[in-house]
């Protein structure tokens, strides 16, 4: 005796090999992009970082394109730059800095100290009453509250474009 088993599908199994297929090539480039948009949130959130760190116009351009995320559009490669000022600006070890007359940067930032006693010394010393004098300067760590500040928002980011990458 031969039994034969007939199945039938209405149309569900092709319809999910094809989302499935659809799946497979659209997400890649969804995780891209979401990475893409990250790594954007990460740039801002560290030049966000330095300038609550303290960090002005006076140590460099920072802000502008001093911290930039690159990422090519077929890479699954992306890549935060950072100056490197901004990095020794985050991990230096305490020190004392001499301002004299030859630092003409480090003297036009001490005319414009906060401190009272400190403007006043680079105004003796631009008047050369006053050979040298020395302040003391410590590191202005913000790379690490930078990225605390934008990990959580990557899970978000790729979930969102993951889904859509599926649904469409």
């Amino acid at each position: 005796m031969v039994k034969i088993i007939i199945i039938k599908t209405s149309g569900d199994l092709f319809s999910a090999v094809t989302t499935l297929n659809r799946i497979k090539r659209r997400l890649p480039m969804m995780v891209r992009k979401g990475m893409m948009r990250w790594g954007k949130i990460l740039a801002r959130d560290m030049k966000l970082s330095a300038r609550k760190a303290g960090i002005k116009k006076f140590s460099g351009t920072l802000q502008g394109l001093g911290i930039r995320w690159e990422q090519g559009v077929r890479s699954d490669t992306g890549y935060l730059f950072m100056r490197l000022y901004a990095v020794y600006l985050d991990s230096m070890a305490p020190h004392y800095v001499n301002i004299t007359r030859r630092r003409s940067r480090l003297l036009i930032w001490a005319k414009k100290a906060k401190s009272l006693n400190t403007r006043r010394k680079a105004r003796m010393v631009e008047k050369r009453e006053l050979k040298s004098f020395a302040i003391y300067v410590k590191p202005h760590p913000f790379i690490a509250q930078g990225y605390r500040r934008a990990r959580p928002k990557l899970r978000p980011v790729l979930k969102r474009l993951a889904v859509r990458g599926i649904s469409v």
